[in-house]
């Protein structure tokens, strides 16, 4: 009997024990901090940093229109878009001239004009009477005149649409019909040898250009014989006075009529030029923003496209980014590989820029030019430093009262066979390298250490902790 009740009293004993160490337990769990076991690693920093590119090419060639500052263009079609790859010749846009009839109108009674000056500037001077040889001469010198210029515009006409560049001078456009003249035995000078005749002439050419030589050649025998009336020794006697005054007179009027049918000729010049625009040469489309039905008065220029071979960039802006991004920096991209950091440059205001040379093929993966224009990729720089160093998590390193960094260290004690193991934390100075958004580097080699991490709430120098269980 009395072994049953110590019996009894023993097994309260062990259930009050047990109860004690289960409450006991319980409380040290709910006010004790956890925290998450780490160790430290070995490596090369890295940072992924995120960026937004730019697409950008090295060296645009604007293509300006100065003629369109004359004449106000509307464009008619405009097949090109910004970004398109274009081959040389290829259409990129057709415009009409409202005002050219206008204009030329203008410029053709100027022209008319002075040829009327000319002949009334002849006319006032004709002293003789209406059948004699003097008026004559004077007839024929203008029918000759006229017949010659009207011809010379028809031919630079002929000219513009050929693009064929006539010789400066009508002299080399064709050869006299006439027979040579014999020479004088008592001239002083020998006879001019003739201008060579202009080689490589088109086939289309060849008729109007002879037909205006003839008729230059003509205006000129007329003028020759109209001098002889005033300086005498010709066929008709000298009349009246002021006679190299008139010459002169004559020879400056005969100029204006050659320089307004020049303006003429220049006019249906720029007039073709302006119709259509096509590419001079391989290269994309860089800045055009063409439209139908706009206008274009020449002030600014026509649209930029690449040099022929030239490849463009995509550029970044990394004057805020702390890390040091050098040539070389390895760039990802989504679908796309092998992308690099090709060179860093100055912009203005200091700005400092990440260029990333595109291929062909990388070009095409992006989705072409247009695209990354208007829709540019998003970019990952990822950097990594030149050397290996003990790396720790970002969130286990802490910063003191004093400004230098810090880990808990955990210390394990071990308790008798009723006591739990005891973890405490001590605070490791560390000499922080550098940083990432995930990692710091440090100088001491604290890898074999157990380092606390993401505790659940504050922590302190020598305080007990324990370790989360999954």
């Amino acid at each position: 009997m009395k072994k049953r009740k110590t019996l009894k009293w023993l097994v309260i004993f062990v259930a009050v024990l047990l109860i004690s160490m289960f409450f006991s337990r319980t409380v040290q769990t709910i006010t004790t901090p956890k925290i998450q076991k780490i160790k430290a690693s070995r490596g090369k920093l890295e940072e992924k940093i995120q960026v937004t590119p730019q697409l950008s090419f090295p060296d645009g060639e604007e293509i300006f229109v100065s003629d369109a500052k004359k004449l106000s263009l509307q464009f008619t079609e405009v097949p090109a878009q910004q970004g398109y790859y274009v081959k040389a010749g290829d259409l990129l846009a057709r415009a009409e001239i409202p005002s050219l009839e206008e204009e030329r109108e203008r410029m053709l009674e100027d022209y008319n004009n002075a040829i009327r000056e000319m002949g009334e500037h002849i006319a006032s001077n004709i002293r003789a009477a209406h059948e004699s040889p003097h008026n004559q001469v004077y007839e024929a010198y203008f029918e000759a005149l006229t017949k010659y210029y009207e011809k010379l515009v028809e031919a630079e006409a002929a000219a513009l649409i050929e693009e064929y560049e006539l010789p400066e001078e009508v002299a080399a456009w064709g050869r006299s019909s006439l027979p040579s003249p014999t020479p004088n035995p008592r001239q002083r000078k020998a006879t001019p040898t003739p201008v060579p005749l202009a080689e490589n002439i088109p086939d289309s050419m060849k008729a109007v250009m002879q037909e205006t030589y003839d008729l230059w050649e003509q205006s000129e025998i007329a003028f020759n014989n109209l001098k002889q009336v005033y300086i005498g020794g010709g066929p008709v006697k000298r009349v009246g006075d002021n006679t190299f005054e008139y010459i002169k007179t004559l020879d400056s009027l005969k100029r204006s009529v050659r320089e307004k049918g020049d303006l003429l000729i220049d006019l249906d010049r720029q007039a073709s030029g302006l119709r259509e625009f096509r590419a001079p040469h391989n290269g994309y489309l860089i800045s055009f923003t063409l439209k139908r039905g706009e206008t274009f008065d020449g002030s600014k220029e026509l649209y930029t496209i690449s040099k022929e071979g030239e490849l463009p960039f995509l550029k970044v802006d990394i004057t805020d980014v702390q890390k040091p991004i050098e040539k070389g920096t390895k760039v990802e991209a989504d679908k796309v590989s092998g992308l690099v950091v090709s060179e860093i440059r100055l912009g203005e205001n200091n700005r400092k820029f990440a260029y990333i040379q595109l291929s062909d093929e990388q070009i095409s993966q992006l989705g072409g030019i247009s695209k990354l224009m208007n829709d540019p990729p998003a970019l990952t720089l990822v950097y990594k430093s030149a050397k290996t160093t003990t790396l720790v998590p970002a969130s286990a390193v802490r910063t003191d009262a004093d400004g230098t960094s810090f880990v808990y260290v955990i210390n394990q004690q071990w308790g008798g066979m009723l006591s739990n193991t005891q973890f405490t934390v001590a605070k490791q100075k560390v000499t922080v390298l550098e940083r990432s958004n995930t990692l710091v580097s440090v100088a001491e080699d604290i890898n074999y250490l157990d380092i606390a991490d993401r505790e659940d709430r504050t922590i302190s120098d020598g305080q007990a902790v324990m370790e989360y269980v999954d």
